[in-house]
């Protein structure tokens, strides 16, 4: 209806007087260019009566820049030719969908792909930091500057990938967002990837620094793999996995929200990384630190190293479920309406 309706217009528009806006004081002949795109309606049939459900035949092809545009003034398109108008427009719409569908698909892939190199990257790059940088410093020293390479690492990787696959890094924080409704089912195939790109991080930094002299580095052997430390107990390391994941997963989820006052798409890397190096001031004596099982997956493969493995997987799943699951509530808490679920390939 309203594409007939255009049509009747531009056929107004291109048979009025034409009036040149800076120059023409009075009506002119309709401009040359114009013409250029205007058949001669003398070559044009008589139109076919209304009744008439017969395919329109007998008109030259329409221009290339508009169907219909071309017809005689006064001339009635039948239901029939309407219609066919209609179902080509359909198929059309139908035909961007499908290209579309195809477009999110080869994101995704390409969003999969970012997640592995970003990931690899996170475990190259962070874990250098306690195996050299900080090697044979005090304790104290080396826990905050272990702290600002996790932080200053994250931020810029965070920076960086975000614009493309949401740079989770983590599959932690790919669970959480998920249970929070955040992104879709398929999304989860970055939990795969990212464990693949820690170890492809972690071989790569094997191989750079298995000659050093485990008397001066002596987190070589380990590469920093987490490992409960002497004075804690299991018990104590599983809790404070669940609690600080369970923080930088609420910080995530905060930051990331489209309505979040203060977590503004440049700023939103630098609060995710506050929160990874408090995490880090803290648990860094305790367990290394984990809140991420991929950068305890990928060392413990490489270096063979399996003690405690276990904590590493159930507590930052189980601290991101809570913030996942709790964010919920509160949406429905406020908002008085759960969270709309995010699509398949969102």
């Amino acid at each position: 209806f309203f594409f007939g309706l255009f049509c009747r217009s531009m056929d107004q528009y291109y048979n009025a007087p034409y009036i040149d806006p800076l120059y023409a004081t009075a009506p002119v002949a309709t401009p040359p260019v114009m013409e250029a795109y205007m058949p001669s309606y003398s070559t044009f049939p008589a139109p076919m009566p209304a009744s008439s459900s017969a395919p329109m035949s007998g008109f030259p092809p329409p221009p290339p820049f508009m169907d219909m545009m071309h017809y005689p003034v006064g001339f009635e398109p039948t239901n029939r030719q309407l219609m066919d108008a209609i179902l080509d427009l359909k198929s059309r719409l139908a035909g961007d969908e499908n290209k579309e569908e195809q477009n999110k698909w080869l994101q995704l892939a390409r969003d999969c792909f970012i997640e592995f190199l970003a990931t690899g990257m996170f475990i190259l790059a962070a874990l250098s930091v306690p195996i050299l940088g900080a090697a044979g410093t005090a304790a104290g020293i080396r826990t905050i500057g272990v702290s600002f390479g996790f932080g200053f690492t994250i931020t810029i990787l965070v920076a960086v990938a975000s614009r493309f696959s949401g740079a989770h890094l983590n599959p932690a924080v790919t669970w959480g967002l998920f249970l929070a409704q955040r992104i879709g089912a398929l999304r989860l195939l970055y939990i795969p990837c990212q464990m693949v790109g820690a170890i492809t991080g972690a071989a790569i930094l094997y191989g750079i620094v298995h000659d050093l002299d485990t008397t001066t580095y002596p987190e070589v052997p380990f590469l920093a793999v987490n490992r409960v430390m002497p004075g804690f107990s299991r018990g104590e390391a599983l809790g404070y996995e669940i609690i600080f994941t369970c923080l930088l997963l609420t910080v995530v989820l905060a930051v990331t929200h489209g309505k979040a006052q203060f977590g503004r798409a440049s700023m939103a890397p630098f609060h995710i990384g506050y929160a990874v190096f408090i995490a880090h001031m803290v648990m860094v004596p305790v367990d290394n630190c984990s809140i991420n099982p991929a950068r305890s997956f990928g060392p413990a493969v490489i270096a063979n190293y399996w003690s405690d493995q276990w904590i590493f997987w159930v507590g930052p799943l189980t601290g991101a479920t809570v913030a996942g699951l709790f964010n919920g509530v509160l949406w429905k808490l406020f908002h008085g309406k759960p969270v709309k679920p995010a699509k398949l390939l969102e």
